[in-house]
């Protein structure tokens, strides 16, 4: 029973090791929508470590108020154990840079099976969303070049 326990212990901490050096932003909420887990890579793109955020309102506290909603929702969807794949949305750094994140959120249940939070793995995608709308604002003037030229 006791080399049991101490594989669990063991594999718990490669675990948490693996979220916390990924080179992906992770992150974790409670049912309550507090922050639980907060990984190196969140740290390195927001700016806000780990002590910062532990135990604040994930949505109310780092997420724009036109985007709070909508993330709310993908969060209540998670912890009604409806996962959400590939939803974009913003947040803001502490030196208040728009970062954009494409996230996966899903359940962080318990042993019985039951929601007890969210887990939150994601991208930032910030620089393809800089070039898409660039891509987008070259095509825009060269339209407007040859609607003139032709006119």
């Amino acid at each position: 029973r006791k080399k049991v326990e101490m594989e669990k212990t063991r594999v718990a901490q490669e675990l948490q090791t693996f979220i916390d050096t990924a080179n992906a932003p992770i992150f974790g909420i409670d049912h309550n929508g507090m922050v639980n887990e907060w990984n190196n890579k969140v740290v390195e793109i927001t700016g806000y470590s780990k002590e910062e955020v532990m135990g604040k309102s994930l949505v109310d506290v780092y997420i724009s108020e036109d985007f709070r909603e909508s993330v709310k929702s993908v969060f209540d969807d998670a912890l009604d154990g409806k996962g959400t794949a590939n939803f974009e949305f913003p947040i803001f750094t502490k030196d208040r840079r728009r970062i954009e994140i494409l996230l996966n959120a899903t359940p962080r249940c318990n042993v019985k099976g039951e929601a007890i939070g969210v887990l939150g793995v994601g991208q930032d995608i910030t620089e393809r969303k800089k070039v898409e709308m660039e891509k987008a604002l070259v095509a825009q003037d060269f339209q407007t070049f040859i609607d003139t030229a032709n006119a």
